[in-house]
């Protein structure tokens, strides 16, 4: 492999790589700085920034790819059982929703135009589910899920925003089963109407404030249709909205999985607020891009560890009881609190431009770092596997590649550790550490190995990387899937 610096300014480094499959020609990867998950100033109890205050400061660090996760809708509508649906209380927030989704795409329209070396995507950030718990007589009511997210990228147009399967998105689109009930309605108003003609004032007004309170009632008869007092099932809401942004040729990716929101209410309204973890949530659904992971410190990350949640979801797609594979992204979810970018994605691109990064991303061609600009900076110059029978055949990071024999990989980078502190980088195979290197002030590590597949009876094999430093974990990689031939 060749690598080379080229100067530009900001100062990136471009890698330079080798054919990564026999049988293509030569193709270079650039290695590009990208921060996702960032939300804007439309969301005003949240941030201060604007769209283009955040890409310039993005570009000023540094940073060639945005991708924007501003929160699609935020509406809770809350309902006592046994009461019909017009006796419901609302509250809603800023979102997209709220502000437009026409008018947020035109937003994004000019801030691209301003910054034609950028690329810069719109998303949304989705919760598409939520269920309550308790009761509001008893001041022991709970809202549960409400931080339950997936991240939504992709979309084409303002259309396919408006009709995501998310709860309280009131679309009116009505669904083929609710239509007799409107036409029911319908009849017994107009039956109400003739009733009056003919003065039969009470009987006619009678079925008037029925017809009413049944419209009000099913009112917006739209696809929104959820039950909010069970979280039975409810990885079903999770999946339909994951088969929507799939069918829409979108992106989808699990949000925090591992963040947990518990705030107890100690207000006269005694609404209590919890979201636990939901790395689960990574087996109990299928289909999605990937999932993000914050390497902040305080951070819980323990799904990427070895073993854990996303080594179940890779080794069950390598043994072929899933149809793809489930890629990490770096997830800044930043609200403008701190440095803008310190969780990055190094994006290997072939091209610099918006269908390249979105390749990339449905790819997995990417790995997400920790980066603080006066303490911690790695970079990854090369991860890839050879076939010990033909040299010229390698793979890299979201590739898979078949080999007859042990499979020899090659891992290069260089990091800087302010104050010193030991680097530790693990290799994992289907959930195991297979190699742990540890290094101390050199700057820099240049390994090449063949592993030993003696007694590993998986057919399918999945390559990944962890780096610590000082016990953080710092650099996570995607896999490299290899198929053993006999």
């Amino acid at each position: 492999m060749a690598c080379r610096v080229l100067g530009n300014t900001f100062a990136f480094l471009i890698f330079l790589f080798i054919p990564f499959s026999s049988c293509l020609p030569q193709d270079e990867f650039l290695a590009y700085r990208g921060i996702i998950h960032v939300h804007s100033d439309i969301q005003q109890s949240q941030t201060i920034y604007s769209l283009q205050k955040l890409v310039s400061s993005a570009q000023d660090k540094g940073i060639k790819v945005v991708v924007f996760s501003d929160t699609f809708l935020r509406r809770l509508e809350y309902r006592p059982p046994g009461l019909l649906k017009i006796f419901k209380l609302s509250f809603e927030q800023e979102s997209v929703v709220k502000y437009g989704i026409k008018k947020y795409l035109e937003d994004f329209k000019k801030v691209k135009d301003a910054f034609p070396g950028m690329v810069i995507l719109d998303g949304v950030e989705v919760s598409p589910y939520y269920w309550w718990s308790g009761n509001i007589f008893r001041k022991n009511l709970s809202l549960n899920d409400w931080n339950k997210h997936l991240l939504v990228v992709g979309l084409k147009a303002p259309g396919d925003y408006g009709h995501l399967p998310v709860i309280c998105n009131r679309y009116l689109a009505p669904r083929l089963k609710d239509l007799p009930i409107l036409l029911v309605i319908i009849l017994i108003v107009f039956a109400g109407t003739l009733f009056l003609k003919k003065q039969k004032k009470i009987l006619g007004t009678i079925l008037i404030i029925i017809g009413t309170l049944l419209l009000l009632n099913n009112f917006p008869f739209s696809q929104s249709h959820y039950n909010r007092n069970s979280a039975k099932g409810n990885s079903v809401y999770y999946q339909n909205l994951i088969n929507y942004v799939v069918k829409k040729g979108g992106l989808v990716f699990w949000a925090h999985p591992e963040a947990i929101e518990k705030v107890l209410s100690m207000g006269p309204s005694r609404i209590n607020f919890y979201t636990p973890s939901y790395p689960e949530s990574l087996m109990l659904t299928s289909g999605y891009t990937g999932f993000g992971v914050n390497m902040l410190p305080g951070t819980n990350h323990d799904l990427v560890l070895a073993g854990q949640q996303w080594d179940d979801v890779l080794i069950s797609y390598c043994r072929g009881r899933r149809s793809r594979p489930a890629w990490v992204i770096g997830e800044a979810d930043y609200r403008g609190s701190g440095p803008l970018d310190r969780v990055q994605n190094i994006f290997l691109l072939t091209k610099f431009n918006v269908d390249s990064v979105y390749d990339a991303l449905r790819s997995g061609r990417l790995y997400a770092r920790y980066h603080s600009e006066n303490n911690i900076d790695i970079t990854l110059n090369v991860f890839r596997i050879q076939d010990p029978q033909n040299p010229q055949k390698f793979a890299y990071m979201g590739e898979e590649i078949g080999v007859r024999g042990n499979p020899r990989l090659f891992i290069k980078g260089d990091f800087k550790l302010k104050p010193l502190a030991g680097l530790k980088i693990e290799v994992i195979r289907n959930g195991e550490v297979i190699q742990t290197f540890a290094y101390g002030d050199a700057g820099k590590f240049d390994l090449e190995f063949q592993d030993n597949l003696a007694g590993v009876k998986d057919k399918k094999l999945c390559y990944r990387m962890n780096i610590f430093s000082d016990g953080k974990l710092i650099l996570v990689t995607n896999p490299i899937f290899v198929e053993i031939k006999t």
